[in-house]
């Protein structure tokens, strides 16, 4: 479905990839962890079009993309939702989801994808008068994943999904990924709760300094010694 090949890229003359391999396959939940610094966000930020490789390749079903703007690549059927939410925190709840509908075919079911997502998010249902930036994080977050969904996406990036909340609501989203995944959603995730990610995750690549170090099935990965030490703090 995706595939990187040989992507280097960077910011001005700081490359940060050094030739990074992965791919993801339909149907599959694939984490990428690592340490701060490792070049995760980066990778995601170049499959989505915001930053553009150097060198190598990027396709979406056998098409390349590397060289696409980042409305196309969501046009073909690839969402991210940001690290730091980019939510409009003036506007209300259902303003925001709103906004979530780009493509045309999107726009054309957005009602009935309203609907939707305030059926599989009960508390944005509760709020969807309310103005975004008043609601606590790990409501916010819904919204984020809510409004990238409103994009009818085929895969869904997420960057750093349960970042900055409370345990319980970790989960919470933990549990809204695994719904969405068993309605046939393909994910990609960055994320640092890396024992959680690898329970959910089809597959897992390691990154360090840029570079793929390591991939196996999840199971496989929470069991390697050196993931165990170096990620999960035993």
């Amino acid at each position: 479905m995706l595939e990187l090949r040989g992507v280097r890229a960077g910011y001005d003359d700081i490359e940060v990839l050094h030739g990074v391999d992965m791919r993801v396959d339909e149907g599959e939940i694939v984490a990428l962890i690592g340490s701060n610094g490792a070049g995760k966000t980066t990778t995601m930020r170049t499959i989505c079009g915001i930053l553009s490789p150097s060198r190598g390749e990027i396709t979406y079903r056998d098409e390349a993309i590397h060289s696409k703007a980042s409305h196309e690549i969501v046009e073909r059927g690839i969402v991210q939702v940001p690290e730091n939410r980019d939510l409009f925190t003036n506007m209300t709840v259902i303003d925001n989801l709103l906004l979530g509908a780009q493509t045309e075919e999107a726009k054309a079911n957005r009602e009935e994808n309203l609907d939707e997502m305030l059926g599989l998010f009960p508390r944005l249902a509760e709020r969807k008068n309310q103005r975004a930036g008043t609601m606590s994080g790990g409501e916010q977050q819904m919204l984020t994943l809510a409004r990238a969904l409103m994009g009818e996406p085929d895969l869904l990036i997420l960057d750093e999904p349960s970042i900055g909340l409370a345990p319980h609501l970790v989960q919470e989203v933990f549990d809204v990924i695994e719904d969405i995944h068993a309605q046939g959603m393909t994910v990609l995730m960055v994320e640092q709760n890396v024992q959680q990610t690898l329970k959910l995750a089809d597959r897992g690549y390691v990154m360090e300094n840029g570079r793929i170090s390591m991939t196996a099935d999840g199971d496989d990965l929470l069991e390697d010694e050196g993931v165990v030490e170096a990620y999960l703090g035993v």
